[in-house]
């Protein structure tokens, strides 16, 4: 997965160990005199004002570490997750514009005391997910297909997300992005993360509710990165999402949460 401006690449959020957040980076590090470095690595800490399960309508705020590594584009360490390109490391001509491999992510589940509505429904264990990922770069603007599945036996589920980013430098130090994207799971992510068995609306309250796959959630990214210098940076990241099918029908979402979910973050980096 490449970026038209090493030193400023794209960005996501997701929820990883000890309700914190990872903030993953492609490549950060400028080129070593007239020789460019395979090694890519960035280091930060920040803070994401977000729902504190998917969702809720209760929102908190979290810090964020910044762990990112790039080797040559082709093996990425973003956040919580770890990515290997196929078609980069074959060295192919395709490589130049297309990326596709093998992708392993950490998943922080759902804990019971994350919000009171939540406190008889039991724990989502944190795990692995693992499967696939193409992407493919027209110019300023990419698209990307991600394909995961349940490593564990968590919910043993599976999600697929697919997003279009448009990036831009704005100035010689500030660069902007602007993404959309959509994302299905199957029966068993949204019954895990969105039902309410039986028993759970007996001990909880809530009702019934038998959660099926579909499409889960679409939304749009906006993220800018401004560059102080060759290594400090600054980002700031505004995120909607809007649940949809059985997830936004889930009693979590409709009685007691909300459909639309936002988020806000914003960090500072050291790339080398």
């Amino acid at each position: 997965m490449k970026s038209p401006q090493r030193y400023l690449a794209g960005a996501t959020l997701a929820r990883s160990s000890l309700l914190l957040l990872a903030y993953s980076v492609t490549s950060n590090a400028q080129s070593q005199g007239d020789e460019e470095s395979n090694w890519d690595v960035s280091l930060g800490a920040g803070a994401i004002y977000h729902p504190d399960y998917p969702g809720s309508d209760d929102y908190e705020v979290d810090a964020i570490p910044l762990v990112g590594i790039n080797y040559r584009d082709f093996i990425q360490l973003r956040g919580p997750a770890l990515s290997v390109d196929f078609l980069g490391l074959s060295r192919s001509k395709l490589a130049e514009n297309l990326s596709f491999g093998a992708l392993v992510k950490y998943d922080n589940g759902r804990e019971a005391d994350d919000n009171p509505v939540l406190r008889n429904l039991g724990d989502i264990d944190s795990g692995a997910d693992g499967g696939l990922f193409a992407q493919y770069e027209l110019g300023p603007v990419s698209f990307e297909l991600t394909a995961l599945q349940d490593l564990g036996t968590r919910h043993e589920g599976s999600l697929a997300e697919f997003q279009i980013e448009y990036g831009r430098m704005l100035t010689a130090r500030l660069r902007a992005e602007l993404g959309v994207a959509v994302s299905w799971a199957d029966d068993d992510y949204t019954q895990s993360y969105f039902g309410i068995s039986t028993t759970q609306a007996q001990a909880s309250g809530l009702r019934e509710f038998t959660a099926e796959g579909g499409l889960k959630d679409a939304g749009v990214a906006a993220t800018v990165h401004y560059l102080f210098d060759e290594h400090w940076r600054i980002t700031g990241r505004l995120a909607y999402r809007r649940l949809l099918g059985d997830a936004a029908d889930s009693p979590l979402v409709e009685d007691e949460g909300a459909q639309n979910q936002g988020s806000a973050a914003v960090i500072v980096s050291y790339g080398f």
